[in-house]
């Protein structure tokens, strides 16, 4: 698609017009890795999309999201984010049944941690488009109700870290595992809004997946959590304050085992 976003600007600068087909959301050379293994289906809540007929809605190529941004931005998204993560990513995601899981450094936690951020927040952002034209049609998509300018600009100043208040959380699980979490569920319930330094503040919590990953993203300013599995050295905090983390000490967390709960929470996770 030549111009996806024609006369929208970029989400980032907010105003340069957007060009092309906009930001990969999940990039460009994560959805080549994954060519080989289509076709893919999308689903919501567990749920897969259908075409017309009643059948699997299926996609040759990986779907994925894509937000308008300008030239610019995305060249710098690609220098301080895109590349930096890269390596760590192909590193960590299971090829094969008999995967190692790696140690990552503390410089690549930050690299890793904020990748996902940015994937999470651009993936989240109202004028984002998804390949699967199903799923931008689909009810509950896990765009947000409300944003905070701050969010974002981190991404458009080069070399800025995200503000704080973001918390992003990863943990292993068993891509092959059918079977969800049966035990009693531990939760995290978040207030719906706090004043924090004189203003309302409303706490978002997003999930996302990743082959044999699942990361959690919570914004939180001025207020601590408490995350019983971090504790017990099951999940682990790639941002703020990264440290380096041993994948393979890491215990698998089963689907909902763990449940955080904030006042945003529509539709759970992109």
């Amino acid at each position: 698609m030549a111009d996806r976003f024609r006369g929208k600007t970029c989400v980032l600068c907010g105003t340069r017009p957007s060009v092309g087909v906009g930001e990969h959301v999940v990039s460009k050379w994560f959805k080549g890795d994954f060519a080989q293994e289509g076709p893919y289906k999308s689903e919501n809540a567990g749920v897969p999309y259908r075409n017309r007929d009643g059948d699997l809605a299926l996609q040759e190529t990986l779907p994925v999201p894509h937000a308008p941004m300008c030239v610019e931005c995305n060249g710098q998204l690609n220098t301080f984010l895109e590349e930096p993560a890269r390596p760590v990513i192909r590193k960590l995601i299971p090829q094969s049944p008999d995967h190692e899981w790696p140690t990552i450094t503390a410089e690549q936690a930050a690299a890793l941690g904020k990748w996902l951020l940015k994937v999470c927040l651009l993936w989240g952002h109202p004028d984002s488009d998804d390949d699967n034209p199903r799923v931008v049609k689909g009810p509950d998509i896990g765009r947000f109700t409300f944003m905070e300018l701050e969010w974002f600009t981190w991404l458009r100043d080069c070399c800025v870290d995200p503000p704080d208040g973001f918390t992003v959380y990863v943990s292993r699980r068993d891509p092959l595992s059918l079977f969800p979490w049966t035990g009693p569920v531990r939760r995290i319930e978040l207030p719906s809004s706090a004043m924090v330094d004189g203003r309302e503040v409303r706490f978002v919590k997003r999930d996302l997946g990743i082959r044999g990953l699942d990361i959690t993203v919570v914004w939180h300013p001025g207020w601590s959590i408490e995350h019983p599995l971090v504790a017990e050295g099951r999940v682990a905090v790639l941002w703020p304050n990264p440290a380096a983390v041993d994948f393979a000490q890491l215990g698998e967390v089963r689907e909902g085992e763990i449940s955080i709960v904030a006042a945003d929470d529509t539709a759970g996770a992109p």
